[in-house]
């Protein structure tokens, strides 16, 4: 049985319909569930904690660029207007 998850990513196992009780989840590489990989997750939970971009990338031995790329791809994958509205978002769905 193939279903699409709710982060358009092939769902593969079986359905207790079929028999089964197990559904697993494909993901790409480094993602979870919610969408966000660790890096990303660790990046908005310093943001949410009140740290700058170079506060962040001092903390993490990443570059500013880097943060801000971090920060850039977040939003634009969940359709977000701004690092705070990428922080309310991951705090409301509880992804930090």
């Amino acid at each position: 049985v193939v279903l699409t998850a709710f982060l358009g990513f092939p769902v593969v196992g079986s359905s207790p319909a079929v028999g089964g009780t197990t559904v697993g989840v494909r993901l790409p590489r480094g993602l979870h569930l919610g969408g966000m990989s660790n890096r990303e997750t660790e990046v908005l939970k310093l943001v949410a904690s009140g740290f700058s971009t170079q506060e962040i990338a001092d903390q993490l031995c990443y570059s500013q660029r880097t943060v801000k790329s971090i920060l850039h791809d977040v939003t634009n994958r969940f359709q977000l207007r701004n690092r705070s509205h990428a922080v309310a978002y991951a705090l409301r769905e509880g992804l930090i």
